[in-house]
């Protein structure tokens, strides 16, 4: 090798190894990048953030769901207080009595209404008045339909019905402290008869239950009595 060569390769030398270099802080600035990008996805996410950029916890809330209570002195007067206290301790979005506002049958000597008489719905409308959040119900058996019994008062079932429409639905807003309003329905989905009442030889109730035996209304199915 002549001296001219060495002179050329050591020219060389200097700018391969700057190439390198280039090539690899280059290659060091992608793989900062990737990771600056999936930190800031996961900080996205753990803002309740989803990978589409939706916010999920506005999509998220809790309600309250409880029913057939009170039954008893003790649930009228100590358990369902503390079922409300701990309902307003939470945050929900609503709350929904699905029914039976007392037992099948009034229980003699009790204290708390246990029978069908107006006391037992002015009870009900202070246990929703006292919760927090808006409070949502919907009618049980117990409460109108088994009101005729002797041990409930001997009530007419249906004139019982109509006092829970106007103590409870008269407007189209929740019940609560908070409320909001809520679509009620104001005519029958269909027509027919409940079916334990015409076994019973009674008269036909309330049209629109999910006990209807109905040829009008297909796809619901009969209950056993």
């Amino acid at each position: 090798m002549t001296q001219m060569d060495t002179q050329k390769n050591d020219r060389v030398r200097p700018q391969g190894r700057r190439t390198a270099r280039t090539l690899i802080l280059a290659a060091l600035a992608v793989l900062v990048l990737g990771s600056f990008t999936t930190l800031r996805a996961f900080q996205n996410r753990d803002d309740g953030r989803d990978a589409n950029g939706r916010d999920d916890e506005r999509e998220r809330y809790a309600i309250g769901l409880w029913g057939d209570l009170p039954y008893s002195d003790v649930q009228a007067q100590v358990g369902v207080p503390n079922l409300i206290a701990d309902m307003n301790s939470q945050e929900l979005a609503f709350t929904v009595h699905d029914g039976d506002l007392k037992a099948g049958n009034g229980t003699p000597g009790s204290v708390t209404p246990t029978t069908c008489a107006d006391a037992l719905y002015t009870q009900a409308l202070g246990f929703f008045n006292s919760l927090r959040a808006p409070a949502i119900f919907t009618t049980g058996d117990n409460d109108w339909t088994d009101c005729d019994r002797a041990s409930n008062g001997s009530f007419n079932s249906r004139e019982r019905l109509d006092h829970e429409r106007q103590l409870f639905f008269s407007t189209p807003f929740t019940l609560g402290q908070h409320r909001f309003r809520q679509e009620v329905q104001s005519t029958p989905l269909c027509l027919g008869l409940h079916r334990s009442h015409a076994l019973r030889g009674k008269p036909p109730l309330e049209p629109g239950w999910s006990y209807l035996r109905l040829a009008q209304c297909p796809g619901l199915v009969q209950q056993p009595v």
